[in-house]
């Protein structure tokens, strides 16, 4: 069986874990704390040597760490639920906007970066909080705008009538930026999608609200 680790306030780790559902993949997760142990966090660095959360555990020769590696490794592994459609173009436009959340925001918005300008940097919260809200709605922009070009279409979902690798990795960020309070007024398309995707299980099941490591989120 393959092994996740995660921890439920990783958003990369929330992407993961929405995929491996969806595709029906049976895994075991072993919650690995951001904060934890030295000891702790020495071990988890043979397993990535990062340091980072998720990495998948396949078999003892194999541990895949980078969420986008870990989504096309799934991709391939298990095609029948597909997460990418038929279509080529299709296909360029899914793995477009998936990147505005997996390449440009959350490497902006990572916990290591916050705690980096807070403890580092000496940034007050406000100010963190104002960094964190501009790259959230710096993607979220784009984001409805690229959806709004979708408007003749009758799906729920980004651009496909089933989830696509675009909304398994627009609804983390949503998600996070509802979890700190983030005005989405601005956004009803992304707010529609979110909507329709936490109507089904593997969106449900995924959410970091129900793993089983989540004990409240402090104050970053």
């Amino acid at each position: 069986m393959l092994k996740l680790f995660t921890h439920h306030r990783s958003v990369s780790a929330h992407r993961v874990r929405i995929a491996l559902n969806y595709k029906g993949v049976a895994y075991e997760s072993i919650f690995t704390g951001l904060d934890g142990a030295a000891a702790d966090r020495q071990s988890f660095l043979e397993v990535n040597p990062q340091g980072l959360i998720p990495a998948l555990w396949v078999e003892n020769d194999l541990i895949i760490s980078q969420s986008s590696a870990i989504l096309e490794y799934l991709e391939e592994r298990y095609p029948e639920r597909a997460l990418l459609p038929e279509d080529i173009a299709l296909r360029a436009r899914v793995r477009s906007f998936a990147q505005i959340a997996i390449a440009d925001t959350h490497p902006l918005n990572n916990l290591r970066v916050l705690r980096y300008l807070r403890d580092e940097m000496n940034v007050e919260y406000d100010h963190r909080r104002a960094w964190f809200e501009h790259w959230l709605h710096k993607a979220f922009g784009p984001m409805e705008s690229l959806l709004a070009e979708q408007a003749e279409t009758t799906h729920s979902f980004c651009f496909t009538a089933r989830p696509s690798l675009a909304d398994v990795c627009v609804v983390p960020q949503i998600a996070m930026a509802e979890r700190y309070g983030v005005r989405l007024d601005d956004y009803p398309r992304l707010r529609r999608v979110y909507r329709a995707c936490l109507s089904l299980a593997a969106f449900q099941a995924a959410a970091p609200d129900t793993q089983p490591d989540n004990r409240g989120t402090p104050r970053t």
